[in-house]
């Protein structure tokens, strides 16, 4: 047997070897069903526990078609050589209409790891959103708020999605929040029903944060409570603005009245003193006897 012959069997065993070792494993377990939370993240891993320490990983698939012929945005792979990982950035509803997600490799015997193959992805009950007692107000966002005037009515209501099979099995509980650090019960008032809160007068002291919790999944949202004459301030307020400027232009007239009769008593003065003024009145005087002793 041959120099090169050997070296052809040395590398037929080792390569068998590093086959027979090579070994995936997909997280979470593809054994297990897998369950996510709508406008959440969702990470498929798969790590390569092989001797040679290279899972050759190439591309991950959703119903045989490559993630990266999708939009943009929507999912992110990250892959070294000992794993890869898919994210679905935001989990929605679409996604849970794939039968199966996979990544693929290079390896030899393994280039699609049963280990790896992840089954459907369903969507558990959490509340999405908070309906409130007026029409078309829907908070959708975590760091929404809404503003009530003291002594008004106002419901929240916690919109679950999907909505689940049995509330009994999926208690919906609500709590309450002066700063949002930490959160106890209902302050007195609020009446509890399902999956709604109700306050039929609300007052100062319901200000804060209010947030409606299922299978470990929160949505809050603050209630502003205004003062009942906060309507009337931006009204208050102009027409303060207009009393002090009648005031004040009232104040400048009576200055400038003030003013100018001054300067006239001046000049009268001063013409009173001035000996022109007065030679030039003089011989007028004396016209004027002079008239009325001819008369």
């Amino acid at each position: 047997m041959t120099h090169s012959q050997l070296l052809v069997i040395f590398f037929t065993v080792s390569s068998i070897i590093f086959i027979v070792h090579a070994q995936y494993i997909g997280k979470p377990q593809t054994t297990n069903e897998i369950k996510a939370v709508l406008k959440h993240s969702v990470e498929l891993k798969c790590e390569y526990t092989g001797e040679d320490g290279n899972g050759q990983f190439l591309e991950w698939y959703k119903d045989g078609v490559a993630v990266s012929t999708e939009k943009a945005g929507h999912y992110a792979v990250t892959t070294t050589e000992k794993e890869s990982t898919l994210t679905i950035k935001i989990f929605v509803v679409n996604d849970t209409a794939v039968e199966f997600w996979q990544v693929k490799t290079n390896k030899l015997g393994y280039e699609e790891p049963s280990e790896c193959r992840f089954g459907k992805i369903s969507a558990i009950p959490s509340p999405q959103s908070i309906e409130t007692n007026r029409a078309n107000e829907k908070i959708e966002s975590r760091q929404g708020s809404i503003r009530r005037s003291e002594d008004k009515a106002v419901v929240l209501k916690c919109i679950i999605e999907p909505k689940p099979d049995n509330y009994d099995e999926n208690e919906i509980v609500w709590e309450y929040s002066k700063d949002e650090e930490s959160y106890s019960t209902l302050p007195p008032s609020v009446t509890k029903e399902g999956d709604k809160i109700s306050i039929e007068h609300v007052k100062k002291f319901h200000n804060g944060f209010y947030r409606c919790t299922i299978n470990n999944v929160t949505f809050p949202v603050l209630l502003r409570v205004k003062d009942r004459l906060a309507a009337l301030w931006p009204f208050i307020g102009i027409v303060s603005v207009v009393i002090v400027l009648v005031i004040i232009i009232l104040i400048f007239e009576k200055r400038q009245k003030s003013n100018k009769k001054s300067s006239t008593d001046d000049d009268d003065q001063d013409q009173a003193n001035d000996p022109l003024v007065r030679a030039t009145t003089n011989p007028s005087d004396n016209d004027t006897k002079k008239r009325a002793v001819n008369a």
